[in-house]
């Protein structure tokens, strides 16, 4: 009997052990490896990051002559100053031309002037016939009366000027008059060659020789490719952040150079293309380093500075979960017990956030929270 209350109480032993484990093992089973990050403090920096496509600051188009190309004195690649004659056109003699126009207009107004003094001088004798008839009219002479009907028929076979014959002298003299600026503008605006008004390097060469320039299009165009500046296109959003003097860090490939925002346009521009319309502003951005690799049209990878904190409580942006109606979530772990916490957020850069309310630094956040972590949820970080 002493035997067998010895046997089961060693097979109750063994099942209470084995529920314990079981229990033990099940407890276990719900506890949630994390990957976490101590929220630190220390400086922020908020970026834009987008592409800009790299221009001369210093760029000039010159428009061809309708004139025969004489001579080209530049080729693409080659260094020009102020004063360099880059293109000589053979020129045409307008002066006979001016001349002829010159005769054409002093003609034209002597005509007006000896119409307007015949006119005039009939208005007057038609004037003074009216006052000599009235004064035989009152006399009491036959022969008076006689002389009367005579001035009568003479003034008859007298009569003004019609005033639309008045009016197509005035019109020749216009005519004549647009006709001679018009050969002093051709004669002032034929120039036998194109100089450079800014020093650079010719990038464009469309002059040939002996080709007649039909003057509508840049023949030469000179650029400074020592100092460049970048042009961005930005959105809404991004535009609305961004300010003159901000610095930017202008990247092409492995080197970076310094940059700073130069010039904002005063309005946007809206392209319409076969997907639909979209709306961008240009933003000019100085580049202040030497940069002899960067080539003119060339994209580059721009980052613009739009914020900074000095001491900024941050934490990694992949521990923000943001929920509905722009609720912004953090999951602390106090000795292995999630707690929940709704954060209020500042700056933030593409690996970081900063939290102006909700968690302090040296507290331990969760990296990438599932839908499993809540609060109370028990956790243990993960090794790896």
């Amino acid at each position: 009997m002493k035997k067998k209350t010895v046997i089961y109480g060693l097979i109750l032993v063994g099942v209470l052990s084995g529920v314990f484990l079981l229990s033990e093992k099940k407890k276990a089973s719900k506890i949630i490896a994390v990957k976490t990050s101590i929220a630190a403090v220390g400086e922020l920096k908020s970026y834009i990051s987008t592409t800009a496509t790299v221009n001369s600051k210093n760029s000039k188009e010159y428009f061809g002559l309708q004139s025969k190309i004489k001579k080209v004195n530049v080729s693409i690649g080659d260094k020009v100053k102020i004063g360099d004659i880059l293109v000589t056109y053979e020129t045409i003699d307008l002066a006979s031309t001016v001349s002829q126009a010159q005769i054409q207009y002093d003609n034209a107004v002597l005509a007006k002037e000896d119409l307007y003094n015949q006119n005039y001088n009939i208005i007057s004798k038609i004037a003074d016939l009216n006052s000599e008839i009235t004064r035989l009219e009152k006399s009491l002479n036959p022969t008076d009366k006689a002389k009367s009907e005579s001035l009568k028929q003479q003034k008859s076979a007298l009569s003004p000027l019609s005033s639309e014959k008045l009016k197509q002298a005035d019109n020749s003299v216009k005519l004549a008059e647009i006709s001679l600026n018009s050969t002093k503008q051709k004669l002032a605006e034929n120039k036998s060659t194109i100089i450079a008004a800014n020093a650079g390097v010719v990038t464009t060469m469309k002059a040939i020789e002996g080709a007649v320039g039909n003057g509508m299009e840049a023949v030469v165009v000179v650029q400074d490719i020592e100092n460049l500046r970048g042009v961005a296109s930005l959105g809404k959003y991004d535009a609305n952040k961004v300010k003159i003097g901000q610095e930017v860090i202008i990247k092409n490939g492995n080197r970076t150079y310094k940059g700073s925002v130069s010039f904002i346009d005063p309005a946007a521009n809206k392209i319409v293309g076969v997907t639909g319309s979209e709306t961008t502003l240009a933003v000019e951005i100085s580049i202040l380093d030497s940069a002899p690799d960067l080539k003119i049209d060339f994209d580059v990878d721009v980052d613009i500075l739009v914020d900074k904190v000095a001491s900024a409580v941050k934490i990694p942006s992949e521990a923000l979960k943001v929920e509905k109606g722009d609720k912004n979530l953090v999951y602390v772990v106090e000795e292995n017990i999630v707690r929940e916490r709704q954060v209020t957020i500042g700056a933030q850069s593409d690996t970081e956030v900063q939290i102006t309310k909700g968690i302090k630094n040296g507290e331990k956040v969760i990296l990438n929270p599932s839908t499993s972590i809540k609060e109370g949820t028990i956790v243990k970080e993960a090794t790896n």
